[in-house]
């Protein structure tokens, strides 16, 4: 049961990897404390170098952390030489802070490079990602305005309606005036008739 509650507290945490570095010298140790901290952070070491300016001298770089039981130990990390070995690869060795870096022997510089680890909280990170997108969202719907709703589309209409309504009374108009049209051309081809005499026969004489 215990196995279980620890892997799945493990599937809940999301680890950040961030880059780490710090410089020994002859009397400056470098430490890493992440007290009062309630993530998980862990040192992932790649390399130990020797700097420009270093002695051709031994450099021990010297580690101190905590075992298992909570007893603060030392390991020795790296012996360089500037003629015969400056550098020295770790290969990912993981040390949970705190942890102090020093040079056992030697003047420096020395440089220690990798990367730190955080496991953060998947819900905590989640509720920043929830804050983040509301924030996207309200600023994106602060960015969107809506169009002025069109001035005058009222009396466009009504300019609109009373032209088409001028339009057909124009055309009642001339369908009147063509019927009045026609009716006096009647009256006339019936007045020219009555105002023509009728053409007597021609009677043939005896």
């Amino acid at each position: 049961m215990e196995d279980m509650s620890a892997v799945e507290s493990m599937e809940a945490l999301r680890p950040q990897s961030f880059l780490f570095g710090c410089e020994l010298k002859e009397k400056k140790d470098y430490t890493l404390d992440v007290g009062g901290d309630d993530n998980e952070h862990q040192l992932s070491l790649r390399t130990v170098s020797l700097g420009v300016g270093a002695s051709d001298g031994l450099h021990l770089v010297e580690a101190e952390a905590l075992d298992y039981e909570g007893t603060p130990t030392k390991v020795v990390l790296a012996a360089l030489k500037m003629s015969v070995q400056p550098t020295v690869s770790l290969g990912g060795f993981e040390i949970t802070p705190p942890v102090t870096f020093r040079l056992k022997s030697g003047t420096g510089p020395v440089y220690i490079s990798g990367q730190h680890l955080i496991a953060l909280d998947e819900d905590l990170s989640s509720d920043e990602e929830e804050d983040d997108s509301m924030l996207e969202n309200s600023s994106q719907k602060q960015g969107v305005k809506r169009p002025p709703p069109l001035q005058g589309s009222k009396t466009m209409q009504k300019k609109m309606k009373m032209e088409v309504e001028e339009e057909d009374d124009d055309e009642e108009d001339d369908d009147e005036d063509d019927d009045d049209d026609d009716e006096d051309i009647d009256d006339d081809e019936e007045e020219e008739e009555e105002k023509t005499p009728a053409k007597k026969p021609v009677q043939k004489p005896p």
